[in-house]
C-alpha cells in the first residue's frame, strides 16, 4: 500500500511524558543553550525578522509569567510553545495555514508546529474548571490544568472527526461545503459522537450529508488538523448506492466524478470549474491515494 504522510503528522518529538512532573525537570530543559521557543499570540505564529519561527530561550526574560509547554524533543534541541499576549518589537505574525503552504518549513518542523497550537488552543478555552467554575491552574509541564477548588484535573482534547474517501465503482464523492471557496470541493467529513465506532460514524455521516448508505469501511491514514484541535480519521467507504439526497445545511452539492476525471483535476486541470482540496489537507492525500489504485 502507498505510504501517505499528510501535513502536520510527521512530528518527530520524544514528548517527554516522564519529565512533565518534575519541575525541576521542566526547568533544567527550559534553560538549556539547546532549547528552542516557539511563540504563538493568539493562533498566530511569531516570526522574528529573518522569518525565523523557533527563538532561542533568552526570549523567555521577556515573558516570565506567560503560558509555556514542554513539547518535547528531537536530536537534542528541546521545543517549548509560548503564549504572548503581544507580539515582540520587530517580528511579525502569520497562521500555520499559510506558513504551511509558504512551503519553507520541513513536515517535522510543522509537525511540532501543530502541536503547539493544538495545546494551546486548548489552554486558550479551557481556563476554568468545567465542574465547579473555578480558575484552573497550569500543571505538569502544561499538559494538565488543575482545579485548586474541586481538585479535578483536566487534560488537552482532541476532537475525532472521520473524512471519508467515498467510491462506487470507478467514481468517486465530492461535495461543496456551504462555507467553502467558490468551486472548491473536497471528501465529506463529520464529527464522531459519543459511544461510535468509525466505521459507524463514517456511515451515519456519508447519508445524514448524501442521502448515501455505505457499505464497508476501512481505514487509510490520520492527520492532526490543530484547528482547533482535531483528529481527521481517513477512510475508505464503498457506497452501496448513487442516488444524492443532499442535507443542503451542511454541503450546497455535491458530484459523483470517474477516476480519470479526479485524476485531471489532481494534475491542475480546471475546465470541470471544480478545485480540488488544497495540498495540506488529508482530502488531497485520499484523492491521490485513490487514483493510484489502479
Amino acid at each position: 500500500m502507498q505510504t501517505i504522510l499528510p501535513y502536520f503528522s510527521q512530528n518527530p518529538l520524544d514528548r517527554l511524558e516522564h519529565k512533565r512532573a518534575s519541575k525541576e525537570s521542566f526547568n533544567e530543559l527550559k534553560n538549556s543553550p539547546q532549547s528552542k521557543i516557539i511563540l504563538y499570540h493568539e493562533t498566530q505564529i511569531i516570526l522574528d525578522e529573518k522569518h525565523n519561527c523557533f527563538f532561542s530561550k533568552e526570549i523567555l526574560e521577556l515573558y516570565e509569567d506567560n503560558l509555556l509547554v514542554l513539547l518535547g524533543v528531537d536530536s537534542e534541541i528541546t521545543y517549548f510553545a509560548l503564549h504572548v499576549k503581544e507580539i515582540p518589537h520587530n517580528c511579525s505574525s502569520i497562521n500555520l495555514r499559510d506558513l504551511a503552504e509558504e512551503d519553507l518549513l520541513s513536515q517535522e518542523k510543522l509537525g511540532i508546529l501543530a502541536q503547539a497550537l493544538s495545546v494551546l488552543n486548548w489552554h486558550i478555552s479551557h481556563g476554568h474548571c468545567s465542574s465547579c467554575g473555578e480558575k484552573t491552574l497550569v500543571a505538569h509541564a502544561g499538559w494538565r490544568r488543575d482545579c485548586p477548588a474541586c481538585k479535578k484535573e483536566h487534560f488537552p482534547r482532541t476532537d475525532p472527526v472521520v473524512i471519508m474517501l467515498v467510491t462506487y465503482g470507478e467514481y468517486c464523492l465530492l461535495g461543496r461545503g456551504v462555507n467553502f471557496p467558490p468551486h472548491r470541493y473536497s471528501c465529506l467529513a463529520g464529527y464522531m459522537e459519543g459511544g461510535e465506532s468509525i466505521e459507524d460514524a463514517a456511515r451515519r455521516e456519508l447519508f445524514e450529508e448524501a442521502g448515501i448508505k455505505g457499505g464497508e469501511v476501512s481505514y487509510i491514514a490520520s492527520q492532526p488538523w490543530p484547528f482547533p484541535a482535531s483528529l481527521m480519521i481517513g477512510v475508505h467507504v464503498k457506497a452501496l448506492n448513487r442516488e444524492l439526497c443532499i442535507d443542503t445545511n451542511e454541503i450546497s452539492d455535491a458530484k459523483w466524478l470517474h477516476k480519470n476525471e479526479i485524476k485531471a483535476l489532481l494534475d491542475g486541470d480546471e475546465s470541470l470549474g471544480i478545485r480540488t482540496p488544497r495540498s495540506m489537507a488529508i482530502a488531497r492525500n485520499l484523492l491521490e491515494w485513490w487514483v493510484l489504485q489502479g
